[in-house]
């Protein structure tokens, strides 16, 4: 593949440039099981040595490369489960679905972290985090309604906050404008009673129900994100299976009476 130049005169450093690369090839699948080798990435980049065991130690801890003593380094291969409810492509389920996507913004500002907020996120009460409401739409009609708060750099806020709010995924956002990576999430979910407000929001019918969904997503080890949605009890399903199945025996997750 044609070399990539790093730009020394750059204010990120060298290490951070060959981080952006290799994340990228690493996403578009350039690599199949076995990454590069250090002397490979060296004469490629004609960096040190030094720079590029920087580089493969943060995507290390990114979760993206799996080192082998002995063995070399390997590309780590996720698998992932049909997508459910919280899943960090919910923008192109709903596109999949032959719906117009997009997301209200209802709040997007630079915030003080609370008691709770900086407990989760590992970060001390007071410090600036970005705080979103969004109210994700699909087809015109309300479909989750979404809460959150980000631990990021000073540059990033800013670019989160400047950036494309109204479309598309927030993590993809995260990645382009931020060039900060998701690699997993915990979440919980539950069964809750809305609030008023709330309920007018999702625009819910009389009796219709909504699950609650709560994620602490991360980069590495890092807990980048605390969120909490709300989604419409009959635009949404979970799906689960067991035992043996015929692969075509899948429902969409989003209707399209949503």
């Amino acid at each position: 593949m044609p070399a990539t130049r790093l730009d020394p005169r750059q204010a990120l450093p060298l290490w951070a440039q060959l981080v952006s690369v290799l994340r990228e090839r690493l996403l578009v699948g350039t690599y199949s099981e076995r990454f590069a080798t250090e002397a490979e990435l060296t004469a490629e980049f004609e960096v040190s040595r030094a720079t590029v065991r920087e580089a493969i130690r943060r995507l290390r801890d990114e979760g993206l490369l799996d080192a082998r003593r002995g063995s070399g380094t390997f590309v780590v291969r996720r698998q992932l489960d049909e997508p459910v409810i919280g899943a960090p492509g919910l923008a192109r389920a709903i596109v999949a679905a032959g719906l117009e996507e997009e997301s209200r913004v209802l709040a997007a500002a630079e915030v003080p972290a609370t008691h709770e907020v900086a407990e989760v996120l590992d970060v001390t009460s007071g410090d600036p985090i970005v705080w979103l409401e969004r109210l994700r739409v699909a087809g015109g009609a309300p479909l989750a309604l979404d809460r959150s708060a980000l631990s990021l750099g000073k540059r990033q806020r800013r670019a989160v906050l400047g950036g494309d709010l109204e479309h598309g995924s927030l993590y993809e956002l995260l990645a382009a404008r931020c060039d900060l990576t998701i690699t997993g999430a915990t979440e919980q979910s539950r069964a809750v009673t809305a609030g008023a407000s709330d309920r007018s929001l999702l625009q819910l019918d009389r009796g219709e129900g909504v699950l609650e969904v709560e994620r602490v997503a991360y980069s590495g080890t890092r807990p980048v994100e605390w969120r909490r949605s709300l989604f419409r009890g009959s635009a949404y399903v979970i799906e689960a299976r067991w035992g043996s199945v015929p692969a075509s025996s899948g429902s969409p997750m989003v209707h399209k009476s949503a």
